[in-house]
């Protein structure tokens, strides 16, 4: 990671620093590129259902997140107008890891795909997301 990357990170994380239900979550900002964000969370007793996975929804939060972290970093001020998820696999994983990636951008809609993965990078959800740009750059 280099020195950029490391100022974009602590930048996201005071931007986000109201959002009290990630800080409950656990989830954190690991990665911010031009290209993605990577956002994290260590799994514990709190995050498991009923039959002791990671419960869907916070799957669904980890992935907002990472897919807010890159719209806001790529478009500022993006919020999520529609977010779609396709559960793969059941995840019973220790650490989570979701990566965003934006793959289409049109006048105020960014489009982005998000995957979850777990602690050995197997594939647990892949995510959709279209977000509304509220300011273009111009």
């Amino acid at each position: 990671m280099d020195e950029q990357e490391k100022i974009r990170i602590e930048q996201a994380k005071r931007f986000f620093d109201a959002d009290e239900y990630v800080k409950l979550s656990g989830i954190e900002i690991v990665g911010l590129t031009e290209k993605s964000a990577v956002v994290s969370a260590k799994i514990d007793k709190k995050h498991l259902n009923a039959n002791g996975f990671v419960q869907g929804g916070m799957l669904y939060t980890l992935a907002d997140f990472a897919f807010a972290v890159l719209a806001n970093f790529l478009h500022p001020i993006t919020v999520t107008q529609c977010g779609h998820i396709n559960y793969i696999r059941a995840a019973n994983a220790t650490c989570l890891t979701a990566t965003a990636t934006e793959t289409a951008r049109a006048g105020h809609n960014t489009l982005s795909e998000v995957v979850i993965t777990d602690e050995n990078e197997t594939i647990v959800c892949v995510c959709n997301f279209n977000g509304f740009i509220k300011e273009i750059k111009k």
